[in-house]
């Protein structure tokens, strides 16, 4: 191993990014082989410096956790992957959602229950309100894909509906479950759901990067004890390490090697020029032929994550403070990866195949991108043509099944069409994200856009919006610009910034998603 390289590498990285703390842990299937700190838990205070035991929100890498705790009580036998999760949830009705018969825990566990997302990362501060906020939410929650057409669309709500199905059978809240069944037996002594007690140790601080260039501490963690499944982990690289090794060692010592095999089995398919899919609470990708296991995790400003490599029996761990840390969690895992193993860097290539211009043909239509807005699909002269934002894409066919994929300036663009190997034609996939075919409605809004104005905002962003002469407006932040949306349906619309979907609680208007899953509050200022 050269560390030093590893650790010039890092400073770069952080440098780049503006990064103020990093906490990095490499291991092999016995023990952590490296581990280290990287620059300060608050800019604050530079004498306090990050070391490898110190406590970041780990975000989705939490859900590692409770894929472990499920085939735990499936080897039990009391859970089954394939029932209904309305058997340990009866009060979920069809009325609810018409398709909750048939969404299973494996439907769940791998975000292919066709339900909406949520980022909600401030909410009750008592774990116990979980069930009453299931109960208000999933009545409303409207299904964007059948359950039967297994495509991918990452779900916390099915995550957080897990939590409490595993908290009912196995007697005590899932906090407790993950404290007694993986943390203990792990040794995992500095990891904890509670923002209290983490703060008892030393704790990298949430960061964002001010005008300057520079990190500045965000004196704000939010807290939603409901969501805690979802990504509400404190935990250091060191503790993770000790995960890792679980996966490096067939599950063992928390579930039997069919169990872990059973969470690295693919459920759904992504859609990307190179392999990337999920299982159950498991992403599994390839990086230069090593085919890696683990799972990444956002919770702006803290970004995570774990990956394994089981063949050549090492993991790593990297997590991050910054709100623009996110592309370090990939590049340091990379370079190591490459720097172990010799793996040379070489470019892509791609098999190009003759495209079905009949099986394009059904999938051609409007749909709604959470990032992009409004997208459109064409076979023009046959060839598929993707048109976002003013501009049309042809697009080319990628030897992978379903997968088309084209150029936007350097980035190279994978546009997934389930329709024409033999899934929903209702549905693209646009670099791995799922767009809904829809239709523009002839009609107004439920309401005058009026009511849709005033700020929007969440701990690092803020949205305001206005309407003028019957158009309504999304200005980002400080941003001088105002994009002016497009009418969807419903309470739905899309310009420049992507999707525009308001929120209601209790039928009163309570937020907006601009671009994403986050819902920005209503600010009542």
């Amino acid at each position: 191993m050269n560390t030093s390289k590893w650790d010039e590498k890092i400073r770069a990285v952080m440098e780049e990014y503006h990064l103020n703390g990093v906490a990095l842990a490499v291991t092999d299937r016995e023990r952590t082989i490296y581990s280290r700190g990287y620059g300060y838990l608050s800019a604050d205070s530079p004498e306090m410096q990050v070391s490898p035991d110190a406590l970041f929100r780990i975000a989705s890498v939490t859900k590692l956790t409770v894929g472990l705790l499920c085939m735990k009580f499936c080897e039990e036998g009391i859970l089954d992957l394939d029932a209904p999760f309305t058997q340990y949830v009866p009060w979920v009705t069809q009325q609810d959602i018409p398709t909750a018969p048939r969404i299973t825990l494996r439907r769940l566990l791998s975000h292919s229950a066709g339900l909406p997302s949520e980022f909600t990362p401030d909410g009750p501060h008592d774990e116990d309100k979980l069930e009453d906020v299931l109960r208000a939410a999933f009545p409303k929650l409207v299904p964007i894909a059948d359950p039967d057409d297994r495509l991918y669309y990452y779900c916390n709500w099915g995550i957080r509906m897990i939590s409490y199905i595993l908290q009912q059978v196995g007697g005590m809240p899932f906090t407790a479950l993950v404290k007694r069944y993986i943390l203990e037996p792990l040794g995992m002594t500095r990891s904890t759901f509670t923002l209290c007690e983490a703060a008892t140790w030393p704790l990298a601080l949430p960061h964002c990067v001010n005008r300057n260039g520079e990190p500045e501490v965000v004196h704000f963690i939010p807290v939603n004890a409901t969501r805690h499944a979802a990504g509400g982990l404190f935990s250091t690289a060191n503790d993770l390490a000790k995960l890792a090794r679980v996966l490096l060692n067939n599950g063992y010592p928390l579930v039997s090697a069919a169990s872990l095999e059973m969470m690295k089995t693919p459920q759904c398919n992504l859609y990307l020029g190179h392999r990337n899919e999920y299982g159950l609470t498991m992403r599994l990708k390839e990086y230069r032929g090593l085919s890696l296991c683990g799972h990444d995790g956002q919770s702006p400003p803290y970004f995570s994550s774990l990956w394994t490599c089981p063949e050549k029996e090492i993991g790593i761990v990297v997590l991050t403070s910054t709100e623009t840390g996110e592309p370090a969690t990939d590049i340091i895992p990379k370079f190591i990866l490459s720097d172990l193993f010799d793996l040379q860097e070489k470019s892509e290539t791609v098999a190009v195949t003759k495209s079905d211009i009949q099986l394009v043909k059904a999938q051609e239509g409007l749909y709604l991108s959470d990032f992009y807005g409004l997208i459109q699909l064409k076979a023009e002269d046959d060839h598929p043509v993707l048109y976002i934002q003013n501009h049309s894409y042809p697009l080319t066919k990628h030897e992978r099944p379903g997968v088309y994929y084209f150029s936007m300036g350097d980035t190279r663009m994978y546009v997934g069409l389930p329709g024409t190997d033999g899934g929903s034609s209702n549905h693209l996939l646009l670099n791995a994200y799922l767009c809904g075919k829809v239709q523009l409605s002839a009609d107004s809004p439920p309401v005058s856009l009026d009511k849709y104005t005033g700020e929007y905002g969440t701990v690092l962003c803020r949205y305001s919006i206005t309407s003028q002469n019957g158009v309504l407006y999304v200005q980002n932040g400080s941003q001088a610009v105002r994009y002016p949306c497009t009418y969807v349906s419903g309470e739905i619309f899309s310009c420049s910034l992507g999707a525009v979907i308001f929120v209601r609680s209790n039928g009163e208007l309570s937020g907006v998603r601009v671009g994403s899953s986050t819902v920005h509050n209503r600010l009542l200022i």
